[in-house]
């Protein structure tokens, strides 16, 4: 038969064993049998779930798994997996769907300053585990949302110049006055993952921005909560699994121990929440497998010209460009998760060499699924744009890997830090 031509290797062979163990590749395995039988039967009927019955359901089937799990300290019921495992699952998930993906994952992005503080002794990131962990280590699917980016303005304070480490700190606008033992929060945050879904926000915020890094705060605020609003949810090209709106905080109150800073840990801790890793290579990878898989399919059933269309040379030499992609983008994300799991050799992750290599897996990886993904819809054909196919799907959402967390250029300059003094 036709389809006994299509060949797909165990993951054993090009996942080396140098960076997995036999319990990454169990769960692995698990994970893309989840998104095999859970997620791809349904892809072409994600984008338009408006009302995310669907999609919930997926997520809550992936909390039942215990993804979130992950992301937590093993003292509080969690499995505190390392970078290269949880990027390792985080693969599998984007393959299946991008924006299933980012809203699971931003849990554990928004619970990442507690947990740094906690492991390095802050008093207050225990206090934020003790308060908030327990309700997300239940059956009942929790969600949490890492707030930072900002609308922006004529002097700037939008979402590149907030996460471009040179201002640390320096263009937060939403304020976070002391008053007694509470923290007053005010401003507006926008574009964050799960915002308006949450019900946890990590606000990143600042007592004043001319402090700098100095100023920094990572408040946790549960919602509903007085002076908490919304917008209404962005119409986007891509990633509608994924929930964006606009965030208000109207002097908002909370204990003064829901927060960690100002300064102190605040400042590394923020480094290593922008500063990249090999999540995002993952996720690149992940969405151009998925796209690869349905082209690889449908150009060795289809016939062009007396001979299947993955016979043409000129076809081949196009899979092999998707196929060098995804291999060295996923060969890059799992060195760069390898040397974060040893400091000892490589040094700290908030080092500007660490930081540098971060920031490659996310530029090389986010604009390799980008460069490979009109490849799959050119070979595709009209079929391509069709939604039942999928690919236009990947197609879409891989678009937001571009521009999320200060997009292409300002990564470029950590990358260039990492070799010498860029001083812009």
């Amino acid at each position: 038969m036709i389809t006994d031509r299509i060949k797909y290797p165990d993951v054993k062979y090009y996942y080396p064993d140098i960076f997995l163990s036999e319990e990454d590749r169990m769960l692995q395995s698990t994970f893309r049998d989840f998104v095999d039988k859970e997620i791809m039967p349904v892809r072409d009927k994600i984008d338009d779930d408006k009302e995310h019955v669907l999609i919930n359901k997926i997520r809550q089937s992936i909390w039942d798994l215990g993804f979130h799990k992950l992301f937590f300290p093993k003292e509080y019921g969690g499995e505190a997996a390392s970078m290269l495992t949880m990027a390792l699952v985080i693969e599998q998930l984007s393959r299946g769907d991008l924006g299933i993906q980012t809203s699971v994952a931003c849990t554990g992005w928004a619970f990442g300053p507690a947990i740094v503080a906690y492991m390095m002794g802050d008093p207050h990131g225990k206090a934020i585990l003790d308060r908030f962990l327990p309700e997300f280590m239940g059956k009942e699917m929790r969600t949490a949302c890492f707030n930072m980016t900002e609308p922006g303005g004529p002097e700037g304070g939008g979402g590149c110049d907030i996460e471009d480490l040179k201002f640390l700190g320096k263009k937060i606008s939403v304020r976070a006055k002391l008053d007694g033992d509470e923290w007053v929060i005010n401003g507006n945050k926008l574009w964050a993952s799960n915002s308006g879904i949450a019900d946890l926000y990590c606000v990143v915020c600042t007592v004043d921005p001319k402090l700098g890094p100095d100023g920094m705060v990572f408040a946790y605020v549960p919602v509903p909560r007085e002076g908490f609003s919304q917008g209404p949810f962005e119409v986007k090209a891509g990633l509608q699994a994924d929930r964006n709106c606009a965030t208000y905080f109207d002097d908002v109150r909370i204990p003064k121990e829901w927060a960690v800073g100002p300064g102190g840990l605040a400042p590394e801790i923020f480094k290593m929440q922008v500063s990249g890793g090999p999540v995002h290579g993952a996720m690149a990878a992940g969405v151009v497998q998925g796209a690869f898989e349905e082209v690889l399919r449908f150009t060795g059933q289809r016939v062009s010209g007396g001979k299947l269309i993955n016979q043409h040379s000129i076809v081949a030499g196009i899979l092999a460009d998707i196929i060098t992609g995804i291999e060295t983008a996923r060969v890059h994300y799992l060195t760069f998760g390898y040397m974060m799991e040893h400091p000892e050799i490589y040094g700290p992750p908030t080092s500007d060499i660490m930081i540098s290599r971060g920031q490659m897996v996310k530029v090389y990886g986010a604009e390799m699924a980008n460069r490979c993904l009109p490849l799959c819809m050119q070979l595709m054909g009209s079929y391509g744009y069709v939604r039942e196919n999928h690919v236009e799907k990947y197609w879409r959402d891989a678009g937001e890997l571009l521009v999320w967390l200060s997009g292409m250029q300002v990564p470029r300059f950590a990358i260039c830090k990492g070799y010498y003094d860029l001083d812009l």
